[in-house]
């Protein structure tokens, strides 16, 4: 099978498993969050917002470099596994002992016993690491989607049994766990490749260089989105944080289930790939066009309508969130062509220059949220748009120019998708503006009109593009068919 057969076969595959992601998410995430309230998922917003760091630290960017260095075997698999399991031990005991003090910083009594028994899943992810980088080296996603499908399930099934019977913030606990065992469980049953007992220093080695890299810039990415939850959690309660991190949230779905999607994909066909910059640079363009045809009209849409969608899927309680919403979709509409930064960077072994992008963003972000706080939720997500808006062009330049690229080579390629969205805009507010309806006609109706217009706007402007998507959508059709 060519490269090309692999990348097509893995983004119906990838694209597959975030659909049914997406769905699961809406469904049973929303109905979960409507059952349980704010501040269970602010209480659960400060623990992930440990966990999940500490695991870039069993990682240590050791993933990436997997997939991107053809050079590698067994011995490196292994000196991974074992350097990854080693790192989840002593990541866990340091928080088992350090949750009292996280519980009193944040005033949360809770937090330890959540803290300590949620860290486990640390060790539970140590062990699939290495696995799953294998599997998006070989470009087998198929197997990945199953697995994941699999632990998404019996994680949410076992949520809802919890949350229904009365166990609150557990009730998210258990779901984080069962995925974390459920991945354990089939990966080990039905993965060829097991760890032997080495570790070898000179494998190591081999890839440290390009990890440790990738393990910095992504460490400095995540703090740089993760300290507005941090000091919201800290100066505002969870409350506040709660409903911050499910519009959060929210605002990912597109994000994590486009553009993430092909990040995945295409970061290790671009790695084989990585000498010729032309080819590259045609594929890239390709690719923020399919991103933002999709991203663009989804969050900028989730944010003229946010009033209707929180009152109907989350209820009054969430009312709070409805301008936190409003205000990070169009953050996401920014992070979903920027989000392929990384692609650049780390297919062509640019990690230092993605780490040192990432110490400029993180300075940015902090200052922004230290001041955002001081006016509220509202001034924290404001200062993040701001933000933002002021560090689009030098972090996104300086990824595009290792492409021979311009913003005017971008923005030519998108003026059409552009066009049809200020027009999509435009009729939707002045819908909200002039029309009263009860809340769901009002949804509907703004949906349905908002959509149509895009949609034939865009057929408008960029006619060769949607019959080329169309085509695509038909020969992808009859091969699944066969």
């Amino acid at each position: 099978m060519s490269l090309k057969q692999k990348v097509t076969k893995s983004l119906i595959w990838t694209f597959s498993d975030q659909v049914v992601v997406q769905i699961a998410n809406l469904f049973f995430g929303l109905y979960i969050a409507r059952l349980l309230g704010p501040e269970t998922f602010g209480i659960i917003g400060i623990v992930l917002m440990f966990t999940n760091f500490a695991q870039l630290f069993v990682d240590m960017g050791f993933g990436s470099a997997i997939i991107h260095n053809q050079q590698l075997n067994t011995i490196h698999f292994s000196s991974v596994f074992w350097i990854n399991s080693i790192a989840a031990l002593l990541l866990y005991f340091l928080f088992y002992l350090s949750a009292p003090s996280l519980a009193l910083f944040f005033k949360q009594p809770i937090l330890e016993n959540v803290i300590r028994v949620c860290s486990l899943t640390l060790l539970l992810n140590a062990f699939c690491v290495v696995q799953f980088s294998l599997m998006v080296k070989e470009l087998n996603f198929k197997r990945k989607a199953i697995i994941n499908w699999i632990s998404l399930f019996t994680g949410y099934g076992a949520a809802l049994y919890m949350a229904y019977n009365g166990y609150g913030v557990w009730s998210v606990v258990g779901m984080y766990l069962t995925m974390g065992c459920s991945n354990v469980l089939v990966i080990w049953l039905t993965t060829k490749w097991k760890p032997s007992f080495q570790l070898n220093k000179e494998a190591i080695k081999t890839i440290w260089s390009y990890g440790i890299h990738a393990f910095g810039d992504n460490a400095l990415n995540y703090w740089s989105r993760n300290f507005d939850n941090f000091i919201i959690g800290k100066c505002l309660g969870t409350l506040q944080l709660g409903l911050y991190t499910r519009a959060y949230s929210l605002m990912l779905l597109p994000v994590k289930n486009l553009s993430t999607v092909i990040s995945k994909v295409f970061f290790p066909a671009f790695a084989q790939r990585q000498e010729d910059k032309e080819k590259l640079a045609k594929h890239y363009l390709q690719l923020i066009q399919y991103i933002s045809l999709v991203t663009f009209p989804l969050l900028i849409g989730l944010s003229l309508v946010s009033s209707e969608f929180v009152i109907i899927f989350l209820g009054e309680k969430w009312r709070a969130m409805i301008p936190i919403l409003s205000l990070l979709c169009i953050v996401g509409a920014l992070q979903s062509i920027v989000t392929l930064n990384g692609v650049i960077y780390y297919s062509l072994g640019q990690t230092k220059t993605a780490f040192k992008i990432s110490i400029l963003v993180n300075i940015t972000l902090i200052i922004a949220f230290v001041i955002g706080v001081n006016y509220g939720i509202k001034g924290v997500a404001w200062s993040y748009l701001i933000a933002n808006i002021l560090l689009f062009y030098p972090v996104y330049t300086t990824a595009i120019r290792l492409l021979n690229l311009s913003l005017i080579n971008v923005f030519y390629r998108l003026k059409g998708i552009l066009a049809a969205l200020i027009l999509m805009v435009a009729v939707i507010s002045l819908i909200g503006y002039f029309i009263n309806f009860t809340v769901i006609i009002a949804f509907t109706f703004k949906i349905l009109i908002g959509t149509s217009v895009y949609l034939i706007s865009l057929y408008a402007f960029e006619r060769k593009l949607v019959i080329q998507i169309i085509d695509k959508g038909k020969k992808t059709f009859k091969k699944l068919k066969k």
